[in-house]
């Protein structure tokens, strides 16, 4: 007994082991997947994913694997401008790392919410965050992280509203010489916007065509550029910043540069204002300012010229439906008129008005085809049509001189209809006499104003009743809708 208790034991903890191992695997496999949806920038995908790896991984109180998926959906708010709710989801990536016993990971991120708020132009917490973060790094002696908050420190020294260019410029020399780590392109540009606001502009110039000349990738060249017009603008060069800030304007317009337009905004304030202040004492100015109203002119022509482009796509995509309507109601009219005469011919005597209408019909269809061309007949016999048709509709002697041609050609038809199906409803009556007078699913569907699937399932369901019916003629009633 014992033997098998024990036998039992083990199998259990087989199986609890195999049930958790295929939770984590389903774990990992939509983390994976929300990754690889946010590298192909399937946003909503990715977020629905990463959501599903939140409920399992909440379930399984996997902490590090919270950590990871916040730390992804932070990432996938950064990239669709959600700036507040990247910083939230960090905040509790960090938290999660905390509770994992992960410091490395949880410091890094730290780092990267420190990034968020700069980017959210929260600078006060963003220097909090990367003064404690400069610390830690220091400490645990992660060279690669301290090298990366002294960047980003000095990019927030040049930024916030307080600039501190010498305090950029010491922190970059650290991460140089101290460090020994390589500056970037993006640090020779803030090298060459320091020096520029210490006022020394050999040093300015030097850097900046260090910067220019290690960009490789449209985003580097943007940000140099950008540096450049810094460093013109403040040295009084006009012309070169103004091209340097067309360059980084035209960048603007591209994926890559989302990161870059906030800068810019503020940097075309800044030049525009700068050159208010040269106005009266440079010639260049006025240049400026004409090549900014050229500009502004252009904008505008092309503005109008997209204008008048979608009002006529507006009035030609207007044209096609109406078009494509007068077509339905002259095939539809065509429809009846040919019904209406064939049934005519069987009833010489006939003298019914509903009956009568194929004439009316036909000479408006023949009016309509003589008169091609010409805008103004051609929609008032279209209007004539369309009040014939809703006549079948909505005047109850139309539907009963149908229903009396029916009965007349069909030896009682809709007589014996009534008569055997008594609880028939009137509307069921009414579509039994329009498909059994043989109108289109598209006429029938115009007539009675329903769409064609709607008019489907009515005959549908009425011939199920027909079927269930005890009527001795019901085969001919199926049959009369069938053909």
């Amino acid at each position: 007994m014992k033997k098998c208790i024990y036998i039992a034991a083990i199998l259990l903890s087989v199986l609890a082991v195999s049930c958790g191992q295929r939770q984590a695997d389903a774990l990992q496999e939509s983390i994976e997947l929300g990754h690889s949806l946010l590298e192909q920038k399937r946003y909503s995908e990715a977020m629905e994913a990463y959501s599903q790896a939140e409920t399992r991984a909440l379930k399984a109180d996997d902490q590090y694997s919270l950590g990871i998926i916040y730390q992804h959906i932070a990432h996938t708010y950064n990239a669709t401008g959600g700036h507040s709710e990247e910083i939230a989801y960090l905040d509790r990536a960090i938290q999660a790392y905390e509770k994992a016993g992960k410091p490395y990971n949880s410091l890094h991120v730290y780092f990267e919410s420190g990034v968020a708020r700069h980017n959210f132009q929260d600078y006060a917490s963003a220097e909090k965050i990367f003064r404690n973060t400069m610390f830690q790094a220091h400490q645990a002696a992660d060279t690669l992280l301290e090298a990366a908050c002294l960047e980003a420190y000095a990019a927030l020294c040049l930024e916030s509203s307080r600039q501190d260019p010498s305090l950029a410029i010491s922190m970059l020399a650290r991460k140089a010489n101290e460090l020994r780590c390589p500056l970037t392109c993006e640090d020779r540009g803030m090298l060459a916007y320091a020096y520029s606001l210490t006022g020394d502009h050999d040093s300015a110039e030097e850097w900046i065509e260090k910067a220019l000349a290690s960009a490789e990738t449209p985003s580097e060249k943007a940000q140099a550029k950008f540096r450049e017009y810094q460093v013109a603008s403040r040295a009084g060069r006009s012309a070169e910043a103004l091209e340097a800030l067309e360059a980084v304007m035209e960048h603007s317009n591209s994926v890559e540069a989302a990161s870059l337009k906030r800068s810019v905004e503020s940097a075309r304030k800044e030049y525009q204002a700068h050159q208010f202040e040269l106005a009266q004492q440079r010639l260049r100015s006025t240049r400026l300012i004409i090549a900014f109203i050229i500009l502004a002119a252009m904008a505008i022509v092309f503005a109008m010229t997209g204008y008048v482009r979608y009002r006529r796509l507006e009035a030609a995509k207007a044209l096609a439906e109406e078009k494509a309507e007068t077509e339905k109601y002259m095939t539809i009219a065509e429809e009846l008129q040919t019904r209406l005469k064939a049934a005519s011919k069987r009833l010489p005597s006939e003298k019914h008005m509903a009956i009568a209408k194929f004439d009316l019909l036909e000479r408006l269809c023949e009016q309509y085809y003589v008169y091609e061309g010409t805008d103004n007949l051609q929609s008032k016999i279209l209007k004539e049509v369309k009040s014939v048709i809703e006549g079948l509709r909505e005047d109850p002697k139309s539907i009963k001189g149908l229903e009396m041609m029916l009965d007349r050609n069909c030896n009682g038809l809709v007589a014996r209809l009534r008569e055997q199906m008594p609880k028939l409803k009137a509307d069921d009556v009414k579509l039994f006499i329009f498909a059994a007078c043989g109108f289109s699913s598209t006429t029938i569907s115009t007539i009675l104003e329903k769409d064609k699937g709607i008019v489907y399932n009515r005959i549908w369901r009425l011939k199920g009743k027909i079927e269930a019916s005890e009527a001795p003629d019901k085969a001919e009633f199926l049959d009369s809708i069938n053909s």
